[in-house]
């Protein structure tokens, strides 16, 4: 039981007329100095602890949200970088068509341009061989191909002759095999000098352009050209660029390193001419340019029937 003396009475009725006595200033509207000091004194001092208070509580709040809201951020973010990586997927065949479709439009605008009949290929392997420098296409004797028909670029690059036929695939030696030989001349109208082009057998080094004559006017620069002088390649396909001039057989010819130009591009597709006119394609080249390949044709065939057959 409590022991309600005299000092407790007394403290009671002061609390409640200190209670009685704001009570009647809050109701009656009294302005007194002194309470409104109190009231800011007090406000001051609440204010600031009121505000931590709310912080702390906010932070723990948000603590929580985003402990409960992890596993929907993860999912999130693993959604997003499979559509990020579908995207970037996207965007790669989108640009392999699109470069796909530029080389088909220079294509068709070669074939507009020649009257050679032409099919057109896609690469399918590369030789693994380092001996032999070949590729395969997806055309064959279904197709038309044949041996020894000359294969191009979309560019009209030389790229090599058809060395074995299946039904629907082909055997393409390329240029820069060892045992390639066309015969080239300077697309320059004041020189138009004739060479043997060959295969170096390696594509970090150029072929090599001999049995130039020892007079021949060539340059570094110069564009390098088929001959048409011979039955395997129409004239004017281009094959690459002098890289270098030098004297051969002791001063009594010169000889060019020429740089393809097929090293120049990505052998994706290809064009296999299937036949050309031959004489077309000579008629405008001088007859002493003739007699001269052919002469050099001649002595390159005492060499050996192999090379002779490449030209």
């Amino acid at each position: 039981m409590f022991n309600i003396n005299s000092d407790t009475l007394i403290a009671a009725a002061l609390i409640v007329l200190i209670i009685l006595f704001f009570a009647f200033l809050y109701f009656t509207g009294v302005d007194l100095p002194v309470f409104n000091w109190l009231s800011d004194l007090i406000y001051n001092i609440i204010t600031p602890v009121l505000n931590l208070v709310h912080q702390f509580v906010e932070s723990i709040q948000n603590f929580f949200n985003t402990l409960f809201s992890i596993d929907e951020v993860n999912q999130e973010i693993k959604d997003l970088r499979q559509k990020n990586s579908i995207l970037e997927r996207q965007i790669l065949f989108l640009e392999n068509i699109n470069r796909e479709n530029e080389r088909l439009r220079k294509l068709l605008d070669f074939k507009e341009k020649v009257d050679y009949q032409m099919i057109g290929a896609e690469v399918i392997a590369n030789s693994p061989s380092i001996w032999e420098k070949t590729i395969t296409i997806n055309r064959g004797s279904k197709d038309g191909l044949e041996k020894r028909m000359p294969v191009i670029s979309y560019q009209g690059y030389l790229v090599g002759r058809i060395e074995n036929t299946g039904v629907s695939s082909a055997q393409v030696r390329l240029i820069t095999d060892h045992d390639f030989v066309v015969g080239g001349i300077i697309a320059r109208t004041d020189s138009r000098e004739i060479g043997l082009v060959k295969g170096s057998g390696r594509a970090d080094q150029p072929n090599i352009m001999d049995s130039i004559a020892w007079d021949a006017d060539i340059e570094s620069g110069d564009i390098i050209l088929t001959s048409g002088l011979s039955n395997n390649f129409p004239a004017g396909l281009k094959i690459g660029e002098v890289a270098k001039v030098e004297t051969d057989n002791y001063g009594l010819s010169q000889k060019a390193d020429i740089n393809l130009l097929i090293h120049q591009i990505t052998l994706e597709e290809v064009m296999v001419i299937k036949n050309f006119n031959h004489k077309n394609n000579i008629k405008n080249t001088e007859v002493e340019n003739e007699a001269e390949i052919n002469d050099n044709e001649e002595s390159e065939n005492n060499d050996g029937n192999a090379e002779s057959e490449n030209i």
